[in-house]
């Protein structure tokens, strides 16, 4: 190459010098602009600048913001024009850092003042059996998928020390003993605001965390403290709050320490391998490390981070295949009881599989059909385990599954393959493998969407006995497949009556999760309406040379006008979305208990300005990426 060819190439790209021939004035191949074509036809994540009160930020695009992107942009040039209420094209669910005012930590109440006893300090007189009921949802539903904790100490806890102690004294004694059970309690409290079930005594609030600011700051002693089991626990116990209530960004932030923490006390090590753990011991270590990794995945996923634990670090045996027993030794059973944490194990290993398949640097990122085949094979195996578990618990050769569970489980094996496929939507239309992903995309979300209605409409509510959705990647789960669905229509590819049911059910879903307290399903709901209605409204606008629109000049005006009452009906529905509860969002119920802005933007006409969310934070940096068709 010459000298002179050299200097124009260090001005291009890698992308470009990666096209460029030994002579740069040669036109490239057809193949070349094609394969040129296909690289940049990726999904890539969004840097968002700062907008003078938010730093700028990332998320990637694990999380589905190029996809969702793309269907925004799709439907701005529809031909009928709603009002511009739809929510921020450019967040993902749990990203409460991106609320304005950096108020996502502020002292801002969590439960009403009939969820929770305002008792002073000192002797709570409280009755084991309370202590039992107000817990009760977190060990049936949280601590079978997460046994990261040992149930019989803390139950043990409760009954000696908590039933029979101060607040004060309890936070002085054992600290993250306490904090675990704040914990357990203001999960289980979230809980019963879901299903609707109130315990016959209020839980004192002493014993819960009353705002997320007192959760992040309950644990902020342990960064100068030597990290041990109990203090890892605690954290890791507010961080599953935090998780469960859609505050990814914070226990993202927690998350960091937890891990730091995990691999000081070397749980990326298989116990097995070492003499200094009896078998309770080896067996807790590996709990905590597995829930520890299930999370984490969850949240690099959900927010479209990097992978914070890589499998090639880790060496800790699944339950059910132990590889460090010593010789000879006799074969363990896996307990039944630890067969939701090992299937949610091998799910997030397959998780990190296709984020460093589809969803690392652009410079990075691979494009091998082998190991895409390679995945696709294990989220496969992996549904059938699950199968045959769930066939042996019929036929009772097992204990029952959890129903919470068993539904769980189905959804988390169609996102894996959303989570595979979706990133081949980018690539050009019409190509095999673009028609391929988006059948096989359709096939899973019409499946989310249709299990968890399914759920949903036959759950008996104010029963302790058939749990709420209460899993927190579940809004994501619903929130993707509609947007799937609504891309499916847009391209003909699904009917529209078909699409609007999915989307009419996906919008009950959202409801019944955000009864639980967090605005996420509430902004994805009202999105999911707004641009089905949006749709549906520009599919019967009539086009310029349309004989209607010569006959009927005055339809566009007509609908317009039928667009923005049914958008109004909408956002009244989506207003009163969390129900009768004095808790929720109605925009115009005075809620006591709020003071100053938090007041004043709970009783505001905009339903979206008590969630302290930005709606349009200008363009980026990557618009001009998105002009392919769509």
């Amino acid at each position: 190459m010459t000298d002179a060819s050299s200097q124009v190439n260090s001005h291009l790209t890698p992308q470009e010098q990666e096209g460029a021939g030994q002579d740069v004035d040669a036109r490239p191949t057809k193949r070349a602009r094609r394969e040129s074509q296909d690289r940049q036809r990726r999904e890539i994540g969004l840097m968002r600048q700062s907008d003078g009160a938010n730093a700028p930020s990332f998320v990637g695009s694990s999380s589905g913001i190029h996809f969702v992107r793309s269907v925004y942009q799709a439907l701005t040039k529809s031909r009928v024009q709603l009002p511009p209420q739809t929510p921020n094209q450019n967040m993902v669910p749990g990203e409460e850092d991106q609320l304005d005012e950096a108020t996502p930590y502020s002292s801002k109440r969590l439960w009403s003042p009939t969820e929770i006893d305002e008792a002073l300090e000192g002797s709570p007189s409280l009755d084991f059996e309370d202590l039992q009921t107000w817990s009760e949802s977190y060990f049936e539903n949280w601590h079978t998928a997460y046994p990261f904790i040992h149930a019989p100490t803390i139950l043990e806890y409760l009954e000696q020390d908590v039933s029979s102690n101060t607040f004060a004294n309890l936070r002085k004694q054992h600290p993250s003993r306490f904090i675990i059970v704040r914990s357990i309690m203001s999960i289980s409290l979230a809980d019963r605001k879901q299903s609707g079930y109130a315990t016959e005594r209020k839980i004192f609030a002493a014993l819960v965390f009353t705002s997320f600011k007192e959760a992040m700051e309950s644990v902020q002693d342990m960064l100068f403290m030597p990290s041990t089991i109990e203090s890892l626990q605690a954290v890791l116990s507010v961080q599953l709050f935090l998780v469960s209530m859609l505050r990814l960004n914070g226990a993202s932030k927690l998350g960091g320490m937890i891990v730091r923490m995990a691999f000081q006390l070397g749980l990326h090590r298989c116990a097995k391998r070492y003499h200094g753990f009896d078998t309770e011991q080896a067996e807790l270590r590996r709990r905590l490390f597995w829930t520890i990794y299930c999370i984490d995945r969850h949240l690099c996923q959900s927010l479209g981070l990097p992978l914070t634990i890589r499998d090639d670090d880790v060496d800790v045996c699944y339950f059910d295949e132990e590889k460090h027993a010593p010789p000879h030794s006799r074969r363990m059973v896996m307990d039944d009881r630890l067969r939701m944490l090992n299937f949610l194990t091998k799910h997030a290993s397959i998780k990190g599989q296709i984020m460093e398949l589809r969803n690392k640097s652009i410079h990075q990122r691979s494009a091998s059909r082998d190991l895409a085949t390679s995945i696709a094979a294990n989220i496969e195996k992996w549904a059938n385990d699950l199968q045959y578990t769930l066939e042996a618990a019929k036929y009772n050769e097992a204990d029952d599954f959890n129903k919470l569970h068993e539904v769980v489980l189905s959804v988390l094996q169609h996102e894996s393959v959303i989570s595979l496929n979706r990133p081949l939507l980018a690539l050009e239309k019409h190509s095999p493998e673009y028609m391929a992903a988006l059948q096989t995309c359709i096939r899973a979300s019409r499946s989310i969407i249709s299990r968890l209605h399914d759920y949903l409409i036959a759950t008996p509510y104010s029963s302790v006995l058939q749990p709420p959705l209460l899993w927190p990647s579940l809004t994501w789960c619903v929130w993707m497949s509609a947007f799937i669905v609504l891309h499916a229509a847009i391209e003909g590819e699904m009917p529209k009556p078909v699409a609007r049911r999915l989307a009419d059910q996906s919008v009950e879903i959202l409801r019944h999760l955000a009864l639980r307290g967090s605005v996420w399903p509430n902004v994805c709901a009202v999105a999911i309406n707004d641009l089905f209605l949006r749709l549906l409204l520009d599919s019967a606008a009539p086009t310029p040379q349309s004989p209607l629109a010569d006959t009927h000049s005055n339809l566009p005006h007509v609908l317009n006008s039928a667009a923005q009452n049914e958008q109004s009906n909408l956002f009244n529905h989506a207003a009163n979305v969390t129900g009768p509860s004095p808790s929720n969002f109605e925009p115009h119920l005075a809620i006591p208990w709020l003071t100053g802005s938090d007041a004043a933007a709970a009783t505001s006409n905009n339903i979206f300005e008590q969630f302290d969310i930005p709606f349009w934070m200008g363009d980026d940096q990557y618009t001009s990426l998105m002009n392919f068709d769509l």
